[in-house]
């Protein structure tokens, strides 16, 4: 019979967002004192994980992880959630348009305890993610029939032959740390998709609208999904051309 292979991995949260990184990896965890005061090893390297990954500091760093990098480094977190196997669990490596988002930082995706985790990459967080600042450059076009939703109330569309489904952005949605135009990582059909805004910078909402492009599943995140609407019920609404805005 065969045995799935045991391996351990660190789990942390770190502002909105969840990792892991693989235990062998780690060198020592620290948690805050009673009263609160959080005390790293002395003469390592260290800095704030969302802080170094593009996002804003942690204001509440309870816990540290210290990786086996050359020269150690540790990283402050918001909390250790312990050490569990991830032997089992399904793991989808950070390719296609993902790549240049969250490489060389995030290596892979864990789908643990049915939640979506980041697997950090010890020797590349380091060199972090650059913060997102840019919005998304929009494209509109004309379409016989279009999926319609809002982004804080604003009616948009995408053209219906680019549409896949509608899901909730619940427990199978990674926050990106820095989030901006992009948002984070959906998982759906076994397949992880790049999940972005249209609207305020960094503001994740309850819904996604995946959508394909040139065989590339993404995501637009959206407040309240309307419904198709045909040409004469466009009227008001901005048809986003997104084969040019995602090609």
């Amino acid at each position: 019979m065969h045995l799935m292979q045991r391996r351990l991995c660190v789990f942390f949260g770190a502002g909105p967002t969840r990792y892991a990184i693989d235990a062998v990896r780690v060198k020592e965890v620290t948690r805050a004192s009673d009263a609160g005061v959080l005390t790293l090893p002395e003469g390592l390297g260290s800095g704030d994980l969302s802080a170094l990954l593009g996002g804003d500091a942690e204001p509440e760093a309870q816990a540290g992880v210290v990786m086996a990098t050359t020269p150690p480094f540790a990283l402050k977190v918001k909390r250790v959630d312990g050490v569990f196997d991830a032997g089992p669990c399904p793991r989808w490596p950070v390719q296609g348009r993902l790549v240049p988002l969250i490489s060389p930082a995030i290596g892979a995706a864990l789908e643990f305890e049915d939640r979506l985790v980041f697997e950090l990459e010890p020797d590349g967080v380091a060199r972090g993610l650059p913060k997102q600042l840019k919005p998304l450059d929009r494209q509109l076009r004309t379409a016989e029939s279009a999926l319609v939703f809002t982004v804080q109330g604003e009616r948009l569309g995408v053209p219906l032959h680019h549409v896949v489904q509608v899901i909730e952005a619940g427990a199978h949605f990674n926050r990106s740390p820095n989030a901006g135009s992009f948002l984070g990582v959906a998982l759906h059909r076994s397949q992880l998709c790049p999940v972005f805004t249209v609207g305020p910078l960094g503001l994740v909402q309850p819904f996604v609208v995946l959508f394909e492009v040139n065989g590339d599943l993404l995501g637009l995140s959206a407040s309240q999904v309307e419904g198709v609407r045909h040409a004469t019920s466009l009227d008001g609404v901005g048809v986003l051309d997104v084969r040019r805005m995602f090609s």
